[in-house]
């Protein structure tokens, strides 16, 4: 059975500890754990005896490492930082080691790497060139293995997964299909109980210890959006889990044993077309190696035969192959920060400052949901028009307000996160399917971020009682899951055309769940947004951002 020695961190703080760690140790050639528990044991991401910061760490110092809590803290971000394929060893022992190309898109991103990270929770495959020493032998992809589980059984529960998932070689159908059989059989005979106690047996674990390894796939399957618990046992595959299977299931699944048949040319051509197929996916602008992959294609067209290729290869193989075929350093960017704008000659320095300090750096696409910097220069072009056009900045306003009257989701949703983007928020769709991402949208904070609520006037045009309750369980679900850091005083916003009609009720509701909960609503409407954004383009005003924080109850903010 695999084994996952580490019950992993939410997704949120995985990354903060990743970005964290790459801004300090990014440019050295290797690092160790030492220097590892350092860093975030400055950064207070640590306690010990009940003290944080260095105090912490010298508390942890012992001759016997193993009960060095600081020393195995970072153990543990390392090795859930290898296993997703953010780092590698540097040379043939496990430590020390070095960030990833990776590592370096997610910790140089200023945007929500939520969909890279699935691409790394996807790569994980045993056995790799990284696994020598362990003693489980299953040959398996593991969360495409628990997807296709997880349809044809319709639950499972966490001693199910590890009899099934965990222990089978889903290279073969043969043995998929035995375990899926196995699983259907301990539930009409209702012997679970016996074949765990047979399991643990087997491997000469205490069933407590085994139970302890599915916290780990649980953690990632729920932060990729791919599961719900139904009840304390089971969980179920959410639509989202099921579209997902859906896409991998028709990719080209790589392997090591299949990978180390072919020749090296084929093998570098391979890891290539390994990474750039999980940044693509993830949204990334892969225009600067568009002939290096068609080239790639087409060499191994006889492997692929018109498939996507599901193959990470620093989750795989160890690194040496890996630089020879990217022909990169570790930090190094794939894609250039530099891009053709669209500015109107007249504007073009005022907004090329405005949109510089918005950080909009990782380019994707609106079918996945992320708006980019294209987005922005086109509204500001457009607002530069409108304003030759009208001269008044009211009539400017009023021209946007009224073209977007009878908008849907699909247009008003993204014209409100590029207005927020015009305020300075940094803000991002939440995906189709994402149970962990109640939210339609989200302005992403160090410490305070903001879920949003999000009416279409196609849905409704005016804000109505159920955006309020929507937007109180928006709030709840982010505190308890912890997707992204807030506070309880940060608002949770409602967004639509109008304000409310039932003012009177729906201020009342506001004041309810403040006096029960603790919580801030706060509720605004398109002309208000587009009022401010269109000062800030046209007047050059500022916008507090603070204002928004604490929202609670109504705003307006027209000209």
């Amino acid at each position: 059975m695999l084994r996952f020695r580490n019950p992993g961190t939410q997704f949120s703080t995985q990354v903060q500890v990743l970005k964290l760690l790459y801004k300090t140790l990014g440019a050295e050639s290797q690092f160790t754990l030492d220097d590892m528990a350092l860093i975030i044991a400055q950064e207070k991401l640590m306690t010990a005896y009940g003290y944080s910061g260095i105090t912490a760490l010298q508390l942890c110092k012992t001759g016997d490492k193993s009960r060095n809590s600081a020393y195995n803290n970072a153990k543990m971000y390392a090795e859930v930082f290898r296993m997703l394929g953010w780092v590698t060893p540097a040379g043939d022992t496990s430590y020390p080691l070095v960030f990833t190309y990776i590592a370096s898109h997610i910790a140089e991103s200023e945007y929500d790497c939520h969909k890279l990270y699935e691409q790394c929770v996807l790569g994980i495959n045993n056995p790799t060139e990284l696994t020598d020493n362990m003693s489980y032998n299953e040959n398996v992809r593991l969360f495409k293995c628990i997807l296709q589980a997880l349809i044809d059984l319709g639950s499972l529960n966490n001693r199910e997964l590890c009899i099934g998932p965990m222990s089978v070689n889903d290279i073969s159908v043969n043995d998929y299909t035995n375990m899926i059989n196995h699983i259907n059989n301990i539930r009409a005979k209702d012997i679970l109980l016996q074949e765990f106690d047979k399991l643990s047996q087997n491997l000469r674990m205490a069933q407590n210890s085994i139970i302890n390894c599915t916290r780990m796939p649980k953690a990632l399957l729920k932060a990729c959006g791919y599961i719900e618990d139904k009840t304390s046992r089971k969980f179920k595959i959410t639509q989202y889990g099921i579209d997902t299977y859906n896409k991998i299931k028709v990719m080209k699944d790589l392997r090591l044993k299949e990978f180390n048949s072919y020749n090296e040319d084929i093998q570098l051509s391979l890891i290539r077309l390994g990474i750039y197929s999980m940044l693509q996916r993830a949204g990334y602008d892969l225009s600067d190696v568009k002939d290096v992959i068609v080239a790639d294609n087409k060499k191994c067209e006889y492997i692929l035969k018109g498939r996507d290729l599901l193959f990470s290869p620093y989750q795989t193989i160890k690194r040496t192959l890996i630089e020879k075929a990217l022909g990169v350093e570790y930090g190094t960017k794939l894609y250039s920060e530099e891009r053709p704008n669209t500015f109107t000659q007249k504007q073009k320095k005022e907004m090329k400052k405005h949109i510089k300090s918005l950080n909009l750096n990782v380019n994707s696409n609106i079918d996945e949901k992320i708006l980019y910097e294209k987005d922005v220069q086109n509204f500001y072009e457009r607002v530069i028009n409108l304003k030759k056009k009208f001269v008044v900045n009211k009539k400017v306003i009023e021209h946007l307000f009224t073209e977007y009257r009878d908008s849907d989701l699909n247009s008003f949703y993204p014209l409100v996160v590029v207005v927020l983007k015009i305020l300075g928020f940094n803000n991002v769709f939440s995906r189709q399917g994402d149970n962990g991402a109640r939210w339609d949208a989200i302005i992403i904070d160090e410490e305070k971020s903001i879920p949003i609520e999000m009416k279409s006037p196609k849905e409704v045009s005016h804000i109505s009682i159920k955006a309020i309750q929507q937007a109180l369980e928006n709030k709840i679900i982010l505190l308890s899951r912890k997707t992204y850091i807030t506070d309880k005083k940060t608002t949770s916003l409602a967004i639509g055309y109008y304000l409310p009609n039932e003012r009177a009720e729906v201020n009342a509701l506001i004041s309810d769940i403040k006096n029960t909960y603790g919580y801030n609503i706060g509720v605004i409407d398109l002309k208000s947004l587009l009022s401010i954004a269109v000062s800030i383009i046209i007047d050059g005003k500022t916008f507090d951002k603070k204002y928004f924080y604490e929202l609670e109850g109504l705003a307006n903010a027209n000209i």
